[in-house]
C-alpha cells in the first residue's frame, strides 16, 4: 500500500470537507424553499392560533408548577400550556404544536432575569404568551401596557391556594423584581430567600397569569379585534403621568425611555421639586 504524505492527506481532506459544507448547504437552501408549515401559525400571520382559556385553572396551574423554573417560566407555560390543550381539542396538530413548545427556554428570566432584579419574571412570561398569540401590533401594545399598569398599581397577591390563608399584600408601584419582592419582605417582615416569600411569588405569578389569560379571552380569541378591550384601565396617577409625559418620547426633555411610575425609585423628582428649581 503506498504511504500518503502530509500534503496529500491535507488535499484529500480538504476535498471531503468541501463536498459537506456543499452538501449542507444545499440542504439549508432546500428547507429554505420548502419551508415545512407550522401547524400552529395564524394564517397570514406572525401569531399563533388562540383558544379560550379558564384564567382560574390558568392561576392553579401556575402556582402549582412554579418550582420548576420559577416565575417566568411558569406564567409563560401555565398560559400556552391551556391554550395547547384546548386547541388540540379541536385542532389536534396545532394544539401539539403549541404543547411541543421549547418551555424551558424561559428558566433564566426568574428573579428578574436570571436574579438581576431587573423586570418581575412573572410579567415576562405573561408578556410573551401575550406576543405569542397576538397578531395585531396595537392590541399588543395595548394589552402589554395594561398589564404592566395592572402589576404596579394593585395588591397583591390576591391568588390563595388550597388550604392555606391569605397572606401580606403590597401594591408595588414598580415592575421591577428587586423592588416589588423588597417592599413584601419588608411588609412582611422576612428574609427574601425565606419560603414566605418563594410561596409569595408563586401567589404573584398565579395572579399575573390569571390576568393575561382574561385580557387574551377578551382580545385575541376573535383573531384580534380592531380596538383592544382593557379589563381595568388603569390611569397613571400623579407625579407619574407628568413625568411620562415631560420625560418620554415627543415631551418637552425626551431623555428617558419608559413607562414605569417615576418616584417609586426616584422620591426626589417631583412636581414640585422641578417648580422650586425654576
Amino acid at each position: 500500500m503506498n504511504k500518503l504524505n502530509r500534503r496529500d492527506a491535507l488535499r484529500i481532506a480538504g476535498v471531503g470537507i468541501g463536498a459537506a459544507l456543499t452538501g449542507a448547504a444545499s440542504k439549508v437552501a432546500l428547507a429554505a424553499e420548502s419551508p415545512v408549515a407550522n401547524p400552529a401559525l395564524v394564517e397570514s400571520g406572525e401569531a399563533w392560533k388562540y383558544a379560550i382559556i379558564d384564567p382560574d385553572k390558568v392561576a392553579r396551574d401556575a402556582y402549582r408548577d412554579y418550582h420548576i423554573g420559577h416565575c417566568m417560566h411558569t406564567t409563560f407555560m401555565s398560559i400556552v400550556r391551556n391554550v395547547g390543550e384546548e386547541l388540540a381539542k379541536t385542532d389536534p396538530l396545532a394544539g401539539n404544536a403549541v404543547l411541543s413548545f421549547p418551555f424551558h427556554m424561559f428558566h433564566y428570566g426568574s428573579s428578574g432575569g436570571n436574579g438581576w432584579g431587573s423586570l418581575c419574571g412573572s410579567l415576562n412570561g405573561a408578556l410573551a404568551a401575550i406576543n405569542l398569540f397576538c397578531g395585531s401590533e396595537k392590541t399588543l401594545k395595548a394589552l402589554c401596557d395594561e398589564l404592566g399598569n395592572y402589576y404596579e398599581k394593585t395588591m397583591f397577591p390576591i391568588f390563595v391556594p388550597d388550604d392555606a390563608e391569605p397572606m401580606p399584600q403590597t401594591i408595588s408601584g414598580s415592575i421591577l423584581c428587586h423592588v416589588s419582592s423588597g417592599k413584601w419582605c419588608s411588609i412582611a417582615k422576612v428574609r427574601t430567600d425565606s419560603p414566605e416569600r418563594t410561596d409569595r411569588c408563586s401567589r404573584l405569578s398565579a395572579d399575573i397569569a390569571k390576568k393575561a389569560a382574561e385580557l387574551l379571552n377578551l382580545n385575541v380569541a376573535q383573531l384580534n379585534a380592531e380596538e383592544p378591550v382593557p379589563i381595568v384601565a388603569l390611569k397613571r396617577p400623579e407625579p407619574a403621568a407628568t413625568c411620562v409625559k415631560c420625560h418620554s418620547k415627543g415631551g418637552e426633555n425626551s431623555d428617558v425611555i419608559g413607562k414605569m411610575t417615576c418616584n417609586e425609585c426616584h422620591p426626589e423628582k417631583t412636581v414640585d421639586h422641578h417648580l422650586t428649581k425654576r
